[in-house]
């Protein structure tokens, strides 16, 4: 049981002395209003992104589109590799010692919402980009 009291101003010259008492809100609202609001914002905010997140992307759960099965990354890799695409990470690749041991995200970072379940998804209508384990997406010099 807690209580917060404050003076709140009411009108130019004067002040009213209120409190807020645990019993008037339901009781998840007077565990939550235990805690100072410094503590409680960080992990309101990051339960509210989280909940957005989930509920956002709920509806492509079990999706497997095409482009980003095995064979279709391989494809593409050996497409960026004969097109010599990829402008950016070739200059960064092939001038590893001039900046050190800069991390790659795009080499560790999951490139699709589908990666949960598309770990082991084959296109059987290209066959001669079979891979049993998937690469990684991109180019790697």
């Amino acid at each position: 049981d807690w209580e917060h009291w404050s003076l709140l101003p009411a009108g130019v010259f004067h002040t009213v002395y209120y409190g807020d008492f645990a019993q008037d809100y339901p009781p998840y609202w007077a565990w939550l209003q235990k805690f100072p609001m410094w503590v409680v914002t960080p992990f309101l905010t990051l339960w509210a992104i989280v909940t957005m997140v989930v509920f956002q992307n709920a509806g492509s759960i079990g999706i497997k589109p095409k482009r980003y099965t095995i064979e279709w990354m391989q494809a593409t890799r050996e497409r960026e590799r004969q097109e010599n695409t990829n402008p950016v990470t070739r200059y960064l690749d092939r001038r590893r010692s001039e900046r050190g041991g800069t991390w790659i995200a795009q080499y560790s970072l999951p490139w699709h919402p589908y990666w949960v379940w598309m770990s082991a998804a084959h296109d059987e209508d290209h066959p001669e980009y079979f891979l049993s384990n998937p690469g990684s997406p991109h180019l790697h010099y």
